[in-house]
Formats: structure tokens, C-alpha cells, sequence
């Protein structure tokens, strides 16, 4: 016969963290250089393609942009890429579970919607948007800043996030 045996504590399940996140939207000249250059060729490529990862790859870019993008209509945007700066701050293993997934399956519920918003207003803008954002209950409080540039061409869609981690508390 086989019993399961259940200890209960005083700790109890896992109390729910608060999630704050602040996004401030500042003009693309309170950017750094590399992340305004990066906004000027996106701008001037018109498309997310192989020639602009070129472009950033040989200008030592590549690794602090972060990629989403939907193929077709309808369907949600896909992480493609995951640059080094959101590797340091959410982790190796988060990097690793998203490559592929969409946004909604991002653990980190509150922080992907509210961030998720934000690509969909640089999909639709046609032109870069700066922000600053200041993230809490997410891991350790980070602050960044994302040149972001969309994309939308007859149902696809894509998004390249042009990140610069401040601190890291």
C-alpha cells in the first residue's frame, strides 16, 4: 500500500511578489550614441532583415538588442533573439525557456504585459521610441533604458529592443 505523506508549515505556500515597473518616455537625444545610431539604420532600412543583424553585428551591436517578431497575422511576437544586457538581469534559464516563446509565456507575468505595451506602440509608431524603465519585483530592482523600433509589413511584425542596463542594485 502507498501512502503520501504532506508536511505543512508556518511558512506556508509562497507569498506573491509585487511587481512595480515605471516607464518613463523620454526623446531619442537623452539615448546613448550606439543606441540612437542603432535607431537612425533601422529608420533608413525601412525592414527587421539580415542586413541590418549585419550591420549591428559588425558595429559590436548585435549583442545588446533583443528581438521579437511575428511572421504572420494573428500570431503573437516571438522572442528571436535575447541580448546580453536582459540575459544579465533575468537569468540564463529564462533566456534559455523564452527563446521561441511569446511574450505571454514569460513567467514574469506584470513586467512582460507592461513591456509587451510597449512594443505594440513601437510596431505602430513607425519611428523609434526611448524609454527609461525602472523594474521592482522582478529578481533584484533593475533600471534600463530601450531605443525601441518596430516594424509591420502585410501581417508581420517585428520589434528590435536596443537595451542599456544603468544598475543593477
Amino acid at each position: 500500500m502507498m501512502s503520501i505523506l504532506q508536511f505543512h508549515t508556518d511558512r506556508g505556500a509562497p507569498r506573491p511578489i509585487h511587481t512595480e515597473i515605471h516607464v518613463e518616455r523620454l526623446t531619442l537625444r537623452a539615448a546613448a550614441d550606439w543606441q540612437q545610431d542603432i535607431a537612425a539604420e533601422c529608420r533608413r532600412r525601412r525592414t527587421l532583415s539580415a542586413d541590418l543583424f549585419d550591420w549591428l553585428e559588425r558595429r559590436g551591436l548585435f549583442d545588446r538588442c533583443t528581438v521579437l517578431a511575428a511572421m504572420e497575422a494573428e500570431t503573437p511576437l516571438l522572442f528571436r533573439r535575447i541580448g546580453v544586457p536582459t540575459v544579465k538581469v533575468l537569468g540564463m534559464g529564462w533566456s534559455r525557456s523564452m527563446i521561441g516563446q511569446p511574450e505571454a509565456a514569460d513567467p514574469h507575468a506584470d513586467y512582460a504585459h507592461r513591456i509587451g505595451l510597449e512594443y505594440a506602440e513601437a510596431i505602430g509608431a513607425g519611428e523609434a521610441l526611448f524609454n527609461r524603465i525602472a523594474v521592482s519585483g522582478v529578481g533584484r530592482p533593475f533600471v534600463y533604458t530601450q531605443a525601441l523600433f518596430g516594424w509591420a509589413d502585410r501581417g508581420r511584425r517585428a520589434v528590435l529592443s536596443a537595451i542599456d542596463v544603468q544598475t543593477l542594485h
